[in-house]
């Protein structure tokens, strides 16, 4: 690993950057002299989301043929992948065909557009489920959720299939906290939840890691700069417990509701009937309902310091990040629940 950051200017491509996550790379990737190109869908991101500097290409790369992706790729450094479905998705049965679409394709699609193009660094935004699977075999999570397998696939697909002098980094990303400028989060449903309490709030008695956005922002424009090799890096600030996690998001709010943790049979009934009604409807989620009890009473906690010293980002303020994501949510719009990209 190099000490000091790349001196010369990189071009670096990011799918999935209009979003709020590219606010933030592309921010610190400006910051050290860098150019951003920015690949997203949808609307144009408003002035001032993105450096004036940007370029910014709106269009499914998931549509173009690996020629066509190459040619928007073309002359670029670096490229992260920063796109896919996530844990709110709804698939037919079977969803993995849903999530390998979204999340294995597109990465298979962009190794071969890189190869046309002499590009050889690719940084993914991950999910840090993929970090879980590692060093709890036992749970066996990509067997109860298709999210998660596509996600293990992707993984495997750029460590395996990138050729050798390739640099591949991973970043398995946890719970995400921040806001982008005139953006809402993925946290109405916390909110609401705390909003329409009466007499406590019930949660899960596990915990998760939490990182914020714009440390994702550091750790990935440094990755970029940064000699990596093929590397997981595993992305943490700290790790809270889910009733922790309410807490800030009640004091943000002003709530005196109390914040009671339940084990998994509390929540058995409801996740019963969400089994039942997804199953009626010829659909599937992310996660097994059931089994994503269980999951969620156990810790999912990572040792922040590996990528922190690596890819040298700094501790941030965790109630600072939530309360940004509870007042931008509060202000603009929101599309929850779920985290950026768990």
């Amino acid at each position: 690993m190099k000490n000091e950051h790349q001196p010369n200017p990189l071009l670096v491509s990011i799918i999935g950057g209009t979003g709020q996550l590219g606010h933030f790379v592309a921010k610190h990737l400006y910051s050290r002299g860098h150019l951003v190109q920015a690949i997203g869908i949808g609307e144009p991101p408003k002035p001032g989301f993105l450096p004036e500097e940007t370029k910014i290409e709106l269009v499914d790369t998931s549509t173009l043929i690996i020629k066509q992706l190459a040619e928007l790729l073309k002359g670029s450094d670096v490229v992260i992948h920063a796109a896919g479905a996530d844990g709110r998705a709804l698939f037919d049965i079977p969803a993995i065909e849903g999530y390998r679409k979204q999340n294995v394709k597109p990465i298979e699609d962009l190794i071969e557009a890189m190869k046309l193009i002499g590009s050889k660094k690719l940084i993914v935004l991950g999910s840090y489920y993929t970090y879980m699977d590692r060093i709890s075999p036992d749970l066996r999570i990509p067997d109860y959720s298709p999210y998660v397998k596509s996600r293990v696939e992707q993984a495997e697909l750029v460590m395996n299939q990138t050729p050798p002098d390739w640099e591949v980094g991973v970043l398995e990303l946890p719970y995400i906290f921040g806001a982008a400028p005139g953006k809402g989060t993925l946290w109405n449903f916390y909110i609401d939840m705390i909003q329409t309490a009466t007499e406590e709030v019930a949660v899960h008695s596990g915990g998760t890691a939490c990182i914020t956005m714009n440390q994702v922002g550091i750790a990935a424009a440094n990755a970029c700069e940064l000699s990596i090799g093929k590397r997981f890096f595993p992305i943490g600030n700290v790790n809270l417990k889910y009733r922790e996690i309410f807490e800030h998001f009640a004091s943000v709010l002003g709530s005196k509701v109390p914040i009671k943790d339940k084990p998994a049979e509390y929540f058995l009934e409801k996740a019963n009937k969400q089994a039942k009604a997804l199953k009626s409807m010829g659909k599937e989620s992310a996660y097994d309902p059931i089994k994503l009890l269980e999951w969620e009473s156990l810790d999912f906690y990572i040792t922040p310091s590996y990528s922190m010293n690596f890819l040298q980002f700094q501790e941030e303020d965790i109630h600072k990040a939530i309360q940004e994501s509870v007042e931008a949510t509060l202000k603009f719009e929101s599309k929850g629940p779920g985290s950026l990209m768990k």
